[in-house]
């Protein structure tokens, strides 16, 4: 399955749900305690784990994100992450993965102090090794769920876990002589997994 047709594919299913969420915003007449729509902001500490084949520790790490809510129960998401990681071989180097994604949020409940949520979205990833020019460069698809806290209108704390896809399709060389690119191993796509507690403000 080439990466155009599943970016398609996400493209359609977002699609999809931003048509819902306009038939769920004129569904919704009540007014809620909670400031669920108009701009957001997150901040998040991260854990993630790679595929074995990467040959890499869990590794720790952060991510920001600036969100807009159009409707009370659906938000869009833009989000930068990064996370550091020991190889499990040779001399121990590190490395750092880093991404930016766009994705698209649903809460389950907007009532109550108690919301779940679920999300979908998109990214371009790097992993590099630390303190050389040496890349991988990837997109991926993203799927996540979890649960917010609202201790007030405006400020909750949640947790959350994301599953992501990864599809690298170059490694990046710099050189004194330019960029050479060389192709990706196959094994080197696949899942990756990642555990966010986050506090957000909106």
């Amino acid at each position: 399955m080439s990466t155009k047709w599943k970016c398609s594919s996400i493209f359609w299913q977002l699609f999809a749900l931003l048509f819902v969420s306009v038939l769920s915003a004129q569904e919704e007449g009540k007014p809620t305690r909670f400031s669920h729509t108009g701009l957001k902001a997150a901040i998040s500490t991260v854990s993630t784990e790679m595929i074995s084949e990467r040959n890499l520790n869990e590794g720790e790490g952060g991510a920001l994100s600036l969100g807009y809510g159009f409707s009370q129960r659906f938000t869009l998401w833009a989000t930068v992450l990064g996370s550091e990681h020991r190889s499990t071989i040779g001399d121990n180097e590190i490395m750092n993965f880093g991404g930016a994604e766009l994705s698209l949020q649903h809460k389950f409940e907007i009532k109550s102090r108690f919301q779940p949520f679920g999300k979908v979205g998109v990214g371009v990833y790097v992993l590099e090794e630390d303190q050389t020019e040496e890349s991988l460069i990837g997109t991926g698809i993203t799927l996540s769920l979890g649960a917010d806290y609202f201790f007030s209108r405006h400020f909750g704390i949640g947790a959350e876990f994301a599953w992501k896809k990864l599809d690298f399709f170059k490694r990046s060389i710099q050189e004194a002589d330019g960029e050479h690119i060389i192709d990706v191993s196959p094994s080197l796509n696949g899942d990756t997994a990642a555990f966010l507690l986050t506090l957000t403000v909106q």
